[in-house]
């Protein structure tokens, strides 16, 4: 009886040690980092348990809530870097043209950065009748972009893995909306390039991130340009 007990005590402890490393690679592939590039969340992770598909998802919710009157993407010295931001990650915007911002971001927070990326919605393009149709625009829109990131002067490589479209997700946009719409609720899908980032160390940091689409000369149809600098406070 005495070695059926310890045999049974030690089957149990194999168990719960198996269980437990079970546990911690679940854990580990949900929010394990990129080896490529230090501090980025790798892209099949899932940070704070959404993926990175979810994760743009919730930028553009959060992006079109806000009224254009209080918008971060038109402000050229980062006092509003603040707007409407809750939960675990931090959402920084792009801008139109060449921009540098001051932001203190609180150092528990993840930061999510939208290098450069397009959203449809049939809301703002009422043509769009079908998912299809809304992929098709994001993605048209954003080809032929050429990006580059950097983060505290250390390139970001490899910036096409990061490239993320999203499956179809709500949208409700402010009363005052940002771009133009024909409701306030909408359903939209994404596309663009985004970096994750793992929250920083407390102290000052630098962002930089530029796209650059180039006009369509038959038609002289301007191109966009992108080109912002976080100076970033985390505390």
């Amino acid at each position: 009886m005495k070695k059926m007990a310890v045999n049974a005590a030690q089957g149990l402890g194999i168990v719960i040690g198996l269980m437990i490393l079970s546990l911690s690679m679940i854990n580990t592939k949900e929010v394990s980092s990129d080896t490529v590039n230090p501090g980025v969340y790798s892209p099949d992770s899932k940070p704070f348990g959404s993926s990175y598909a979810d994760w743009t998802a919730k930028f553009w919710q959060w992006y079109l809530k806000i009224p254009n009157s209080q918008h971060p993407f038109g402000d050229p010295t980062g006092v509003r870097c603040g707007v409407m931001q809750n939960g675990p990650v931090w959402f920084l915007v792009g801008s139109a043209g060449k921009v540098e911002r001051n932001c203190t971001i609180p150092s528990d927070k993840a930061i999510l950065i939208p290098v450069i990326n397009m959203e449809c919605s049939y809301s703002e393009s009422p043509e769009l009748k079908n998912k299809k149709g809304l992929t098709d625009c994001a993605v048209t829109g954003n080809n032929g972009a050429k990006i580059s990131a950097s983060v505290d002067n250390h390139p970001i490589i490899d910036l096409d893995k990061y490239r993320v479209a999203t499956d179809i997700f709500n949208v409700t946009y402010a009363n005052d909306p940002v771009t133009p719409t024909n409701s306030n609720v909408s359903q939209a899908v994404s596309d663009g390039w985004y970096l994750f980032l793992e929250p920083m160390k407390p102290g000052q940091h630098e962002i930089k991130f530029k796209a650059t689409i180039l006009g369509d000369p038959t038609s002289a149809a301007p191109g966009a340009l992108i080109d912002a600098i976080y100076h970033i406070t985390t505390k």
